[in-house]
């Protein structure tokens, strides 16, 4: 076990029972993530497991009060996240904090110090891509959202609104180049980042105050013209078209 950082007695006790059971099934390397090690768990705060294995998977459960969320994934997945765009902001301040339970190997140890010397630049094309594919896909969802609202299908519009609302932050996330230690703060630091226009209807697309549907659903619209007008010098041509056809639906939708 790695010395240095203080967790609370009882996750450790119980983070250590289940890194044995893991090493038993055939885990080679057991680390503790998340809150607990950063110091800022709350109650009802999951305590979060990754195990390097031979094999991918994921489970809940509940131990002497504690919900624990188990992921194992093999060597190469583990370190492949580090050079995906839509993993890496997450991935990367996980493994520089990450509390080695069991590592005979040095793999954990490997991940750490791969997250250590980690850089955008190491991957910013990747990114630029990424980020306008998905600014791009993003633009069916404006014109559902829009159709849904002028055929008053207001569950449906609900849907994509939320889409819309929840999936830009992680994606200017990556254009932005932030990392995040949890999503709890990711639209907080995308906010800092993008400005007080796009707080403003972060907020009124969650429906934070006094909001009324229709509003919220506008403040999505509005959400992604912000994104589109960052993002549209990485599209090509015919991603360009796309984007500027889903703004163009959108604000002819607003001056109605």
């Amino acid at each position: 076990m790695r010395r240095g950082k203080m967790v609370d007695r009882r996750v450790l006790s119980i983070s250590e029972k289940i890194s044995r059971r893991l090493v038993a099934e055939g885990a080679v390397s057991v680390v503790l993530a998340g809150s607990w090690v950063r110091g800022d768990a709350h109650e009802g705060s999951d305590i979060d497991l990754w195990a390097v294995g031979k094999k991918s998977t994921y489970h809940l459960e509940l131990v002497s009060g504690f919900l624990v969320a188990v992921s194992q994934r093999t060597m190469s997945q583990f370190s492949n996240e580090f050079r995906d765009p839509a993993k890496v902001a997450g991935a990367v301040p996980g493994w520089r904090e990450a509390f080695i339970l069991f590592d005979p190997h040095g793999l954990a140890k490997q991940l750490k110090r791969e997250a250590d010397s980690w850089r955008w630049d190491s991957i910013a094309r990747k990114c630029d891509r990424w980020v306008a594919e998905q600014v791009t896909g993003y633009a069916e969802e404006i014109c559902k959202l829009v159709g849904n609202l002028r055929l008053r299908r207001y569950w449906a519009a609900a849907v994509q609104r939320s889409l819309v609302a929840i999936r830009m932050a992680p994606i200017l996330a990556v254009h932005s180049s932030i990392l995040y230690v949890s999503e709890n703060r990711l639209w907080d630091l995308v906010g800092d980042s993008m400005g007080r226009e796009w707080k403003n209807l972060q907020a009124r697309a969650f429906g934070e105050g006094k909001v009324d549907f229709a509003e919220s659903c506008k403040a999505a619209l509005g959400l992604y013209a912000i994104a589109a007008r960052s993002v549209l010098p990485l599209c090509n041509k015919q991603q360009t078209a796309v984007v500027e056809y889903a703004c163009e639906l959108s604000a002819r939708y607003l001056d109605e």
